[in-house]
């Protein structure tokens, strides 16, 4: 098959081609929308022409000027007819989008992650990516699976010197043949034999499919719901008496790292999907939701122990070295109260909204449009320096 270029999607004053790449086949679907568009409304056009790429629930792709309106997501079944359908293809020869229909070539220089979830933040899709020889934004392979499989993670950094609560991982086939056993491994470690425990899909975020067991049956009810999202889940103490501590570390040379944030909850208890998601948008009022940036929070808090403050630093710089990760991401953590221990709780290869509210607040301060401009940049830069590597031995051993 020989692709042509779309000579209507050529770049104008050599701007730079940016594919940005949202949606797709996960339970943050919605989540990953909101972060696409705020990319690329922040965007500055001036150096780049943006193209929108849309990964539907069904999984197909999607490029056209309608994805840049939130209405179309709202009848969105009824409208895919109006936009192309597009695909990328593991052919480092092709540089870009292939167009389903006409088989021409979008072209695209770098590829902006604006997606959440399974099989885009975990590693799949920067795989395809790999495979097209397509720089992208964000964490590379190892990282993006290691970042978003929560008890690897936690196991990875416990070895650097990163306290991590115990936890136990729990396969939904252990679940269906045997519940007693759950119950006796629990027995096993002295922080989870007594309730309430916190149970969470191993591979998720967002606070979907989360829930505290308070007992034995309620347990069960909470694996159930963990098992809707994925097949394994995560069993962890629950701490009464806890702080979550937020922040972000921005690739460069060296790391940089943000204000950190204490996220703050509807209950003053654990964050729902609703507190990061809900909150921020009002409909009779116009407002519209924005994401992760519509979370009520506490950035870089006067009152918070400025010991602890710089621990979490000092703790997401480590982190984000040892896991070897790039592009910006989110630690979170979790300081508890009567222990004054503080714990790595997740990280998040491509956070919601992509962090950009801390970095707006750090010293020296980066705009959105700052922030993204950097993480083009260094996309840029990591595949110039993987381009630079010798592939190619010549046939020798089949000779």
């Amino acid at each position: 098959m020989i692709y042509q270029t779309c000579t209507n999607r050529m770049k104008p004053f050599d701007r730079q081609n940016i594919a940005v790449i949202f949606g797709g086949r996960s339970a943050e679907h919605e989540i990953s929308v909101i972060t696409g568009l705020q990319a690329i409304q922040a965007i500055d056009s001036s150096y780049y022409q943006i193209t929108p790429v849309y990964i539907a629930p069904n999984g197909k792709w999607y490029t056209g000027e309608l994805l840049l309106n939130k209405s179309f997501y709202r009848r969105m079944t009824d409208s895919l007819h109006q936009i192309q359908e597009i695909t990328l293809l593991p052919d480092p020869t092709i540089g870009g989008l292939v167009v389903k229909q006409s088989q021409k070539v979008i072209p695209v220089d770098v590829c902006f992650l604006a997606t959440h979830g399974q099989f885009l933040e975990d590693g799949c899709l920067q795989g395809l990516l790999e495979l097209a020889d397509l720089p992208y934004t964000g964490c590379g392979v190892t990282a993006s699976a290691m970042a978003m499989d929560k008890y690897k993670c936690k196991a990875f950094f416990k070895t650097w010197g990163i306290p991590v609560l115990p936890s136990l991982a729990v396969s939904k086939q252990l679940a269906k043949e045997n519940l007693h056993r759950i119950k006796e491994l629990l027995s096993q470690i002295p922080e989870l034999s007594q309730y309430p425990l916190f149970v969470k899909p191993n591979h998720l975020g967002s606070s979907i499919g989360v829930s505290v067991a308070k007992d034995d049956p309620s347990l069960f009810i909470s694996l159930a719901k963990a098992f809707q999202y994925d097949d394994l889940a995560l069993i962890e103490p629950y701490l009464a008496n806890m702080m979550e501590i937020n922040v972000s570390v921005l690739d460069g040379d060296p790391p940089m790292v943000s204000v950190v944030e204490i996220p703050v909850s509807t209950d003053g208890k654990t964050l729902t999907y609703e507190d990061k998601y809900m909150r921020g948008g009002n409909k009779s009022k116009g407002r519209q939701r924005e994401g992760m940036a519509s979370l009520t929070r506490m950035i870089n808090p006067p009152q918070l122990d400025p010991a602890i403050k710089q621990q979490a630093l000092d703790f997401a710089l480590k982190g984000f070295t040892a896991l070897r990760c790039s592009g910006v991401v989110r630690f979170d953590f979790m300081f508890d109260k009567y222990s004054g221990i503080l714990y790595f709780n997740e990280l998040n290869p491509i956070p919601g909204s992509l962090a950009y509210y801390l970095w707006e607040k750090s010293e020296p301060p980066l705009l959105y449009t700052e922030v993204i401009q950097h993480l083009l940049e260094r996309a840029l830069l990591r595949k110039a320096e993987q381009r630079s590597l010798k592939r190619d031995l010549g046939f020798k051993a089949l000779i």
